[in-house]
């Protein structure tokens, strides 16, 4: 936990340093479906309580039946969605310690841009590795390995569909079962 918060401070250390940041930059920082990554699966550290407060919190509404069915995938978990003015979301919350966001709208590019953008920066005292983990036609999956030192500290995961009229045009994940 203590790492987390160090990690966070660091993060949100150079978000206010304004002065030395590009107006881009702050942009994709302040984006909704990083905000809601960032704030429903990153803080919650993939927490099934944290997630489900956090995501009534946002205004989302619990999910139940085939539709909670579809994005939990046959594990245990809770989902939650949203429509709203900045499009349609959902939040999978796994029991396994797997929390994604799924978002229905949006340009592919901008989306990893803003995600790479809460990556931590050099002299941080963390660093991360980036790795191409499946590319397959219009689909590829990207992931963040989070480190302090030697130690991983946490997986940031992005999939992709760059199909054009996608129903589904992203899924950022935050991964604690491997860390």
């Amino acid at each position: 936990m203590k790492y987390l918060v160090v990690l966070l401070i660091t993060i949100f250390s150079c978000v206010s340093q304004a002065s030395q940041e590009t107006a881009e930059s702050l942009v994709l920082r302040k984006s909704y479906p990083i905000q809601l990554y960032m704030g429903a699966c990153v803080t919650s550290r993939a927490q099934p309580s944290q997630v489900e407060s956090q995501a009534k919190e946002m205004g989302f509404i619990e999910a139940e039946g085939e539709v909670a069915r579809q994005y939990l995938q046959g594990h245990k978990g809770k989902v939650w969605v949203s429509s709203n003015e900045h499009g349609n979301f959902s939040i999978a919350a796994q029991d396994r310690g797997l929390c994604s966001i799924f978002i229905h709208q949006g340009n592919p590019e901008q989306l990893i841009a803003s995600m790479e953008a809460w990556l931590p920066p050099e002299g941080s005292g963390f660093s991360y590795k980036k790795e191409i983990v499946s590319k397959s036609g219009s689909l590829k999956t990207t992931s963040y390995k989070i480190f302090r030192g030697t130690k991983l500290m946490e997986l940031w995961v992005i999939s992709l569909s760059s199909q054009a009229n996608s129903k589904l045009v992203a899924i950022m994940s935050y991964d604690t079962s491997q860390t």
